[in-house]
């Protein structure tokens, strides 16, 4: 009896689940178990595809490339292995629009950090809303007074979110001085800064510091950009007798400016166009009118460093992006790179997706980056870390019509001299 009792109960059973299971291929659909699915990790990133400054981006789209490829689109944070995506957003070269995407990066792409370059005219309005927001953002290619004064920094108190590195203003044009220092000039610098973040700044902080190395300052002023006319800039220099010019002012108001200065015969021995001469396709259009033109040099493929991501030196990722876009590296390459090494570095190492965990790595983490250590404890100003400058000059070329030549290391002696400094040949 309790034989039969048992075979009906497990026939009743078997019943049971073949019914269960006609129901559910009946649904459509067979019984599996569930997996979580790892939350996609985003890099947020503004720059200035388009516009004034388009040419800071030459080799951006190059560099995300590159990393996506190395990294194949995926990061382990904290023992799991994370999608990994770049969310990028054009800036356009207008302050206002790098604020606006800047919001659509953190309330709508839901982005776990922000990166972004080229000039404070980019960098601020990005720092300043993510500041806001309470977002992880870590920038570079803003000069470190512009980024943290321009922002209205309190040195006591820095920011809490938003972090930034590069060269200091001073160490930039320490760099300059020692190459001017070099060259048979009269000791007289026309500076030609604009109404901007970089002109205001540029202008109270250099001036008493070219002074005290010996130098004249010729300053005619500040000025509303885009100009047309230089007419009374030129004149002032021409009268002054400044036999070193100093601009920092976008490429398009370079190339009237240097136009103007040919039209109207002033030849100074030495020329740093700062916003122009960092790259290639800035002086390639001036032909002869740009050998001898002098900059801070932030980086090279002579730079005795490597990518903490990807293990390249400087020659080998100059090289790189040689072969793959066959144009010349300019020294912004590096900083390019840095700028997504330096977040990857930061999310590897934190504790959770937690924004504030990210914020705290990206703080606490030193980085031994393409463009040298970068450790924001140290800055000379709260939230940032000073890279060294070292002095450039274009020279003709052998591999290609023009290329940069390291002239001067007295601030940074590890990195090898290629030449000597010369005066600008007009030839």
């Amino acid at each position: 009896m309790g034989g039969q009792l048992r075979s009906m109960t497990r026939r009743r059973v078997l019943q049971g689940a073949a019914l269960g299971g006609l129901a559910t291929a009946a649904s459509g659909a067979l019984p599996r178990p569930a997996f979580a699915v790892p939350e996609a990790v985003k890099i947020g990133l503004v720059g200035p595809r388009t516009g004034a400054l388009a040419l800071f981006y030459q080799e951006m789209g190059w560099a995300i490339d590159a990393v996506r490829q190395f990294t194949r689109n995926s990061i382990v944070i904290n023992g799991t292995k994370h999608p990994l995506e770049i969310v990028v957003k054009d800036s356009q070269s207008d302050p206002n629009r790098a604020s606006e995407v800047a919001q659509e990066l953190i309330l709508k792409d839901k982005v776990h950090i922000v990166t972004a370059f080229a000039t404070p005219e980019t960098v601020n309005p990005v720092s300043d809303q993510c500041e806001i927001n309470g977002m992880p953002c870590v920038t570079n290619d803003d000069p470190l007074e512009s980024y943290f004064f321009g922002r209205h920094g309190d040195p006591k108190k820095g920011f809490e979110w938003t972090y930034n590195f590069f060269f200091t203003g001073a160490g930039a044009l320490a760099a300059q001085l020692a190459v001017w220092k070099r060259l048979p000039t009269d000791h007289k610098i026309g500076v030609l800064f604009a109404n901007d973040d970089d002109g205001r700044v540029f202008a109270k902080v250099m001036p008493p510091v070219m002074e005290k190395a010996g130098f004249k300052v010729v300053d005619p002023g500040r000025f509303d950009l885009p100009a047309s006319n230089y007419t009374t800039q030129i004149q002032a220099f021409k009268s002054g007798a400044a036999d070193i010019c100093l601009t920092v002012v976008p490429g398009p108001d370079f190339t009237i400016f240097w136009d103007q200065c040919a039209q109207q015969g002033y030849r100074p021995k030495a020329l740093t166009a700062g916003k122009v001469s960092e790259f290639p396709q800035g002086v390639y259009p001036f032909g002869k009118r740009a050998i001898g033109i002098i900059n801070e040099a932030w980086w090279s493929k002579f730079h005795p460093y490597s990518s903490s991501l990807t293990g390249q030196s400087s020659l080998e990722l100059a090289d790189a992006y040689e072969r793959s876009a066959k144009q010349q590296a300019s020294m912004a390459l590096g900083f390019r790179h840095s700028l997504l090494e330096v977040p990857i570095a930061a999310l590897k190492k934190a504790k959770s997706l937690d924004l504030a965990a990210i914020r705290d790595s990206l703080r606490d983490n030193p980085v031994d980056s393409i463009v040298g250590p970068i450790n924001f404890k140290t800055g000379p100003f709260p939230n940032t870390s000073e890279t060294k400058c070292v002095g450039g000059q274009w020279h003709v070329g052998k591999k290609w019509p023009l290329e940069l030549v390291i002239v001067d290391n007295t601030l940074a002696p590890n990195i090898p001299v290629g030449a000597k400094p010369e005066i600008m040949p007009y030839a």
